[in-house]
C-alpha cells in the first residue's frame, strides 16, 4: 500500500524535546557555576552585599570632630595669613601715601615767603624740618629776614605737583615741582617762577618731617 503524505502535516515544524523537569538549565554551559549563575555574572572575588564577615568602616564621632577641628585651625590660619598680608600692603599704601602729603605741605610753605609775616612762615617750615636740614635753615633766618623785609618780597604758590619717589615706615622720598609767582619791590608784577624740590623725610612719631631739602633741575 502506498502512503500519502498530505501538505500540512509536510510544513508543520518539529517540535523541539522539552527539557525534562529534573534537568539543570545551565548542565549544557560549560564554565558556569551553580553559584555564579544564582548570584550574578560579576567577578567572583567582588564583594557582595551581605556576605558575612565584611566589615564596612565608618569613622566615629570622635574622629569627625577631630577632622574637623584640624580643618577649622588651618581655615583660621590662612584666613590669618591673608588677613595680615592685605593690612600690611593697605599699611604700606596709607604710609606712602601720607609721606606724599607731607611733603608736598612741607614744599609749598617753604617756597611762601611774605615780608609781612615772615616769622610765621618761617617757623612752619621749623616746626616741619628735623636734623640737618632744620638746623641749616635756621642758621640762615638771621641774614634772611632783613632781605625779605627790605624787598618786600612777596612768594606765594599757585600749582603744586608732588610724587613719590619711595617709602617705608619710617623714611621716604618725595619729588615736589611749585609753580610759584613771585613779586618784591622792583618788580611789583608777579612774576611766575617754577622750582622742582627733592625731599627727605623721616617719622618723628606720627608726623613726617623733612630732613633733606635740595633744588633738582
Amino acid at each position: 500500500m502506498t502512503m500519502v503524505t498530505t501538505r500540512s502535516e509536510a510544513e508543520r515544524p518539529s517540535r523541539s524535546p522539552e527539557p525534562s523537569a529534573h534537568q539543570d538549565p545551565h548542565a549544557d554551559s560549560p564554565g558556569v557555576d551553580a553559584a555564579d549563575a544564582v548570584e550574578g555574572s560579576g567577578p567572583r572575588d567582588a564583594p557582595r552585599a551581605g556576605l558575612k564577615g565584611v566589615r564596612t568602616w565608618r569613622p566615629t564621632p570622635r574622629l569627625l570632630w577631630a577632622v574637623t577641628a584640624v580643618l577649622l585651625l588651618a581655615a583660621v590660619a590662612v584666613a590669618a595669613t591673608l588677613g595680615r598680608t592685605a593690612w600690611q600692603q593697605q599699611r604700606e599704601v596709607d604710609n606712602g601715601a601720607a609721606a606724599l602729603a607731607a611733603g608736598k605741605q612741607i614744599a609749598v610753605n617753604f617756597v611762601t615767603m611774605n615780608a609781612a609775616t615772615f616769622d610765621a612762615d618761617t617757623k612752619r617750615v621749623l616746626a616741619e624740618s628735623t636734623g640737618a636740614f632744620q638746623k641749616e635753615y635756621a642758621s640762615t633766618l638771621a641774614q634772611l629776614k632783613p632781605v625779605v623785609t627790605a624787598n618786600k618780597t612777596v612768594s606765594t604758590v599757585e600749582r603744586a605737583e608732588a610724587s613719590l619717589v619711595s617709602s617705608d615706615d619710617d623714611s621716604a622720598k618725595v619729588i615736589v615741582g611749585v609753580v610759584a609767582p613771585t613779586s618784591n619791590a622792583s618788580t611789583p608784577t608777579a612774576e611766575k617762577k617754577t622750582y622742582r624740590l627733592r625731599l627727605d623725610l623721616v617719622k618723628v612719631g606720627d608726623a613726617w618731617k623733612v630732613s633733606t631739602l635740595d633744588f633738582v633741575s
